[in-house]
């Protein structure tokens, strides 16, 4: 009892500290009592931004002399990518160290922005419209030196080179003289500043209450008042002083500050001359350290001023500068008449031009284009005029004249009030052929300046790896709403049918443009989900366009005509029998987008051939309905009131054409859509020429766009309804609604509407769903109305749960991707995360940062622990619901970076979780497994040896070990109190289970082993450790050919698999600590021969090894699992299910258990406390998944022996009391005791079970290797 009072605090305080860590993620409400330091600073900065990752990110420019951070915080919506359509504003304090009260405001601030959002309108509109940048320290190492209350800034003003950073910016005509070793801060903003090209900013300052702009540096330019913008920096200090209580006042009562006074260039100089911004010097109070208790009182006087002035980003005149095909022209210059103060556009080509209310002439320029001037161009108060150039390249003749002669391009066209009718971004209706480049440019430019009503996103790649794009326009776009239909045109099914794409471009653009504008398209935007993809095979098109351009002879209608694998995409759709043809990776992004939406009518937009045209096998039904489809396009459009040779019958789909009959690999997407998806899908033929002249694509577009405009309108003249829970009344998502007559079914969205076209006529419709009773409707479909008809269903209690069906729809795809070909198709189809390069530690954790901020959703980054020179060990946790685990819930483990020199695996998990996270949610299978698995990435075990490794060097030894010598994978053992802090990170991972499967990735060779590395010992489930290991090597490219051919040992490997002991024989190894004391298989990979290729080499490295990665991820799910329940239903968790009778796998608190095996049959014997033993046999299939196995105990009539539970008891207490007695007289340090106590508390179990079995089992019996004892897994290896 004495050795269990010593234990005791030991466990509380380590119970205390595990809460503490549990509460690190929580960002603490602000008390406005106290002043940060810097690292009270950074802690409160980066807990900003995990916990509002989807509206910030945090980064740093640089640090400071003496290596502290230069933290930037960045608020606004998509916080880790650029967009054009937003101004880029900063906010800047603690230019001086001493003047610290800005410090603490925007640090505030920042705190508002990012807790208001979503609750106060103003918030929201400007992080929303605004990229907004806050450094609330500019020198932090001053601030450390500042003493708080001290008004007058006797210490800390200066950085720890005693340079005044604000007053060592260049000024207007000098370069920078001063060293980044003595100005490193002001050398990392002024970077900063050219590099992103703020359009407004504020430096706020102490010491005084005022407002200042520019000039500083009293020179003849600023003394002169030439410039006109004197008034714009007027008002702009005006916004500020307006709003604040105290700053508006004549005489706030300060002293002089001494320090106040003209000298070399400040930072609002730098930022006006140099940057593109306007900026204006805030300063805040008399005291330039005010006492902590006055800080809330000063939040209260500037929170106003700071949202205000945040404002006037949105004033004056906005745009875009472009070429004639609509590419955006960066460092183009905007100039306005009056003033020479010119400002140059963005990466987008985008600008901002702040202007006070009235009349201006603005000036577009580019070296190697004519300028274009816009006459009397208006701006209104409080808000930004949009005025987009284009800019033509001279013709020869032009060039040829002196610079002063060349002509100008003048609009004077604008003398009448209102804004001006600026051209948009894409020529008014350009009608030409635009390559994959020029049509990128155009959808990102309407995306951005359209962006409340577009969404551009994409659906996947083509073979060559560029983006299929998908334009949603909508209001609110992006998300599933309730009453709207969603409606798909896809275009370029084959590369060469041009018109397809340029039509659809045209109707984005017309779309846009034309909102708030035409009232049909107003209406239709309102009301509908329209989603456009312009090219589905851009290959094909690149490679058409090139021969289009070039007039290369041949037949144009070939060309171009399939994708770069020479298939044809609309003969590549999978045949509903599933007879195994190869779908390509741009089929299997249709597909798949397709599958995650509701589309209620599909066009496909395509050329040599006029006329609407339906799937060849239709049900009555339906056929009625694609008629009627057919007949409403033939009565809008103009063109085909004027028959030519090549329209197509009005009726059903014909086989082949005239062009080409290419190989038949499947079946076309209208059949497959029909059949295999809720869509009905036409294709519209508008041109008998494939190719047609580009001054022919304007007439096609005016006979056109009114009868695509009619084909949106449609949806809304059909039956829809909701199918909700007759008890609850929520939308039930993925219900059936089936029409008499048809095999064509259509299910209910994530809300539970539906959709379902049809014909004019009467119709019997039944809406069902797993778990309810289907309940049937009449309805009479009318020509001009749409019918609601909505269902409320009542459970089936005989039914399987809604739950049930999606596990069994999850098994099925699991079935259907361990099928030959299935994950490799999968795989192949992924969006790439390109991300493939060594890092470095910092660049690593950084990396991994930016996943969790990208991905908050599905992503937790933490500490395991810290290594030998204190760099932290970081797992990266991947699920669909990392707060809540589901039941059963398979985890697997990732791991690299053990030998810091083997540099390859590090990178590869971090590509394989950078294609994971990009997926999710744009692939439903990835989404599937993502969503019931739960994966722990490690992507770097030591650190240490990784700083000290060296590329190139393929066998040094250089970085093997850790920073004390440790080679970290000869340190696993069982109780070891001096083990390194890297494995001991590692261990406790293992010691708190839970895992189903362990991979880790090595170097210098070519194969894969399992346990065990400890010589003449063999696992007892050797069998199911060598399947694994031959899963990885099989779906190796190499790998399994089974030829090292890199180390002495280079003879041939049977398969490329090896028991790790035969390949390298040690103890201590972390895949046997795993499979003994975490019960979890891991095998060990060695990706390559070389420990440290070279960078270039990432990618093969990569491409062999995503596969088997996958097929690892895949293969938990092919597990064997199952519940254990006693006699009234309820979860035993102190069950025991022994598997082949020396495999003994754990319930857990809900009753279930899981365990990987090799294909075969095995018995299973499960034992629980008071209940007989059941005995059950199960066969495990390689490619199929195995349902959970629900195992109900009855009451154990056979009353157990009692001499052999106290026997056993009896022992159990001696073992117990001894070891404690003799492990607390050998140390008293608390790790070892608790290890101890964890394995006596496996010890109690099994002797338990062997209480319980007694002598009725007839598999009980000692399963150990007569090489072995009890003891072996556990010793410490001496040193």
């Amino acid at each position: 009892m004495h050795t269990l009072w010593l234990i005791l605090p030991h466990i509380l305080i380590v119970s205390h500290q595990i809460l503490g860590l549990r509460r690190t993620n929580k960002v603490q409400e602000e008390t406005y009592k106290r002043y940060y330091n810097s690292a009270d600073l950074t802690d409160r900065l980066q807990r900003f931004s995990q916990k509002y990752a989807h509206i910030c990110s945090l980064s740093s420019i640089g640090q400071s002399v003496e290596g502290r951070a230069l933290w930037v915080m960045r608020i606004t919506t998509n916080p880790t990518t650029d967009a054009p359509g937003k101004p880029r504003f900063k906010y800047v304090g603690n230019i001086h160290g001493d003047e610290a009260l800005s410090r603490q405001l925007l640090v505030y601030l920042i705190e508002y922005l990012l807790t208001q959002y979503g609750r106060d309108v103003r918030v929201t509109e400007l992080v929303n419209r605004t990229d907004i940048y806050i450094m609330a320290s500019m020198n932090p190492d001053g601030f450390e030196r500042a003493v708080e209350g001290d008004c007058t800034g006797s210490k800390g003003r200066e950085n720890a080179k005693h340079y005044d950073l604000d007053k060592s910016f260049p000024d207007r005509d000098e370069s920078f003289s001063k060293t980044s070793e003595d100005l490193p801060e002001v050398t990392a903003v002024m970077k900063w500043i050219l590099e992103k090209k703020f359009v407004l900013s504020g430096s706020l300052h102490g010491g005084s209450v005022m407002a200042t702009y520019p000039f500083d540096d009293g020179s003849s330019y600023a003394t002169s008042g030439l410039t006109a913008d004197v008034a714009l920096f007027r008002h702009l200090a005006q916004t500020y002083t307006e709003n604040h209580p105290i700053m508006g006042m004549d005489n706030p009562g300060c002293p002089d500050d001494p320090d106040k006074s003209l000298g070399d260039g400040g930072m609002q100089d730098y930022s006006y001359f140099r940057g593109n911004c306007f900026e204006v010097t805030f300063e805040l109070s008399c005291c330039k350290y005010p006492p902590a208790s006055q800080l809330f009182t000063e939040w209260t006087n500037n929170k106003e001023a700071l949202l205000a002035y945040i404002h006037q980003a949105h004033i004056g005149v906005r745009g875009f500068i472009m070429t004639r095909t609509g590419i955006g022209l960066p460092d183009a210059t905007i100039s306005v008449s009056g003033t020479d103060h010119n400002i140059t556009t963005g990466m987008f080509g985008d600008y901002y031009r702040l202007l006070l209310p009235g009349r201006y002439d603005v000036t577009a320029s580019s070296p190697g284009y004519l300028s274009n001037t816009v006459k009397n161009v208006p701006v209104i108060e409080g808000k930004a005029t949009l005025l987009n150039f284009t800019l033509e390249e001279p013709v020869e003749e032009m060039l040829m004249r002196d610079p002063s002669e060349q002509p100008v391009v003048t609009n004077e066209g604008l003398n009448t009030p209102g804004p001006p009718t600026s051209r948009s971004p894409i020529h008014t209706l350009d009608f030409r052929y635009h390559s994959y480049d020029e049509m990128e440019m155009s959808l990102q430019l309407l995306s951005a300046v359209h962006p409340s009503i577009t969404y551009l996103y994409s659906a996947g790649r083509s073979v060559q790896g560029r983006n299929l794009y998908v334009m949603e326009i909508s209001t609110n776009p992006g998300v599933d709403q309730r009453g709207k239909p969603e409606i798909m045109f896809l275009g370029n099914l084959h590369g060469n049918e041009f018109i397809g794409r340029e039509m659809l471009l045209n109707l984005v653009e017309y779309l846009c443009r034309n909102y708030d504008k035409d009232l049909l398209v107003t209406r239709l935007v309102n009301s509908t989900r329209i989603h456009i993809m312009p090219s589905m095979n851009p290959d094909g098109n690149e490679l058409a366009l090139k021969a289009h351009n070039e007039r290369v002879s041949g037949d144009l209608s070939i060309i171009g005509h399939r994708n770069s694998h020479r298939v044809d995409l609309n003969a590549n759709f999978p045949k509903q029998s599933g007879s195994g043809n190869t779908v390509e990776a741009e089929t299997l992004a249709v597909i798949n987008w397709i599958k995650d939406h509701f589309f209620v009518l599909s066009a496909s937009i395509r050329g040599g051939f006029r006329g609407v045209v339906y799937p060849s096998s239709l049900d009555s039904v339906d056929e009625d309905l694609f008629k009627s489809v057919a007949k409403a396009y033939y009565v809008q459009s103009q063109a085909f009131q004027e028959p030519q040779a090549c329209d197509v019958p009005r009726t059903r789909e014909k086989k082949g054409n005239k062009h080409h009959r290419p190989v038949i690999t499947g079946i076309d997407m209208l059949t497959w859509a029909y059949h295999s998806t809720d869509t009905l899908a036409v294709k519209i033929g508008l041109s008998c020429e494939l190719l047609p002249p580009e001054e022919l694509l304007s007439e096609y577009w005016e006979k056109n766009h009114g009868a695509l405009l009619h084909f949106i309108q449609q949806v809304h003249l059909f039956v829809r309804g909701m199918v909700t829970d007759g008890h609850s009344g929520k939308g039930i998502a993925n219900a059936t609604v089936v029409v008499e007559g048809s095999s064509h079914h259509v299910h209910t969205s994530s809300t539970g509407q539906y959709w379902r076209p049809l014909a004019p006529g009467s119709y019997h419709i039944t809406a069902s769903a797993p778990g309810y009773i289907p309940i049937s409707e009449s309805v009479r479909v009318l020509e001009t109305r749409v019918e609601q008809v909505d269902f409320k269903l009542t459970r089936d209690a005989l039914q399987p749960s809604v739950e049930e069906g999606e596990q069994k729809d999850f098994e099925k795809l699991v079935e259907r991707l361990l099928a030959p070909g299935e994950l490799d198709q999968l795989v192949r189809s992924l969006l790439p995360a390109q991300t493939l390069r060594y890092r470095t530690y910092r660049e690593r954790s950084e990396f991994l940062r930016g996943l969790t901020l990208n991905f908050p959703r599905i992503t937790r980054l933490y500490s395991l622990g810290q290594s030998t020179e204190i760099r932290t060990v970081w797992a990266l946790e991947i699920a669909g619901n990392l707060e809540v685990p589901q039941a059963a819930e398979p985890k697997i483990r990732f791991v690299a970076g053990v030998h810091g020199d083997a540099a390859v695996g590090p990178e590869l998990l971090l590509e394989f979780a950078s294609v994971l996270c990009l997926n999710y949610g744009r692939n439903s299978a990835i989404t599937k497994l993502i969503d019931r698995s739960r994966i722990l990435i490690l992507p770097c075990v030591n650190p240490d040896g990784r700083e000290q490794a060296q590329e190139g060097f393929c066998s040094s030894s250089k970085g093997y070990t850790n920073a004390h010598g440790t080679d970290l994978d000869t340190d696993f053992f069982y109780g070891n109190a001096s083990a390194q802090p890297e494995t001991r990170a590692v261990m406790d991972l293992i010691y708190g289970g839970g895992f189903s499967l362990s991979v880790a990735l090595e170097g210098g060779s070519l194969l894969a082993t399992y346990s065990y590395d400890r010589p003449n010992q063999h696992a007892q489930n050797e069998e199911t450790l060598r399947y694994l290991a031959s899963l990885y090597a099989s779906s190796h490219p190499l790998m399994h050919l089974g030829n090292l051919g890199c180390t002495e040992k280079s003879g041939q490997i049977p398969g490329g698999i090896l028991r790790g002991a035969d390949f390298s024989a040690h103890t201590g190894s972390m895949k046997d600590f795993s499979l003994d004391v975490g019960i979890c298989p891991e095998i060990t990979v060695y990706t390559g021969c070389c420990m440290f290729p070279s960078e270039r080499q990432l990618f093969s490295l990569w491409m062999e090894n995503r596969l088997p990665l996958f097929r690892m991820l895949l293969e938990v799910h092919r597990r064997l699992s199952g519940v254990v329940r006693d006699s009234k239903g309820r979860p035993m968790s102190d069950a025991v299910v022994v598997v082949n009778g020396f495999m003994n796998v754990h319930a857990d608190s809900q009753g279930h258990f899981t365990t990987l095996v090799a294909p075969g049959t095995h018995q299973l014997l499960v034992q629980a406390h008071g209940y007989q033993q059941e005995l059950q046999q199960v066969n495990i299939s390689s490619d199929k998944v195995t349902s959970p196995i629900v195992i109900d105990f009855t009451a154990d009539r056979a009353p157990l022996s009692q001499a052999v539970f106290v026997i056993a008891t009896a022992s159990l207490m001696s073992i117990l009391i001894c070891a404690l007695l003799i492990w607390h007289l050998r140390s008293a340090k608390f790790s070892r005791i608790r290890d101890g106590v964890r394995w006596l508390r496996r010890k109690r179990d099994v002797l338990q079970m062997e209480a319980m079995a007694s002598e009725k089992s007839p598999l009980r019996q000692e399963f150990l290797d007569e090489s072995e004892s009890e003891d072996d897994p556990f010793l410490v290896e001496s040193r």
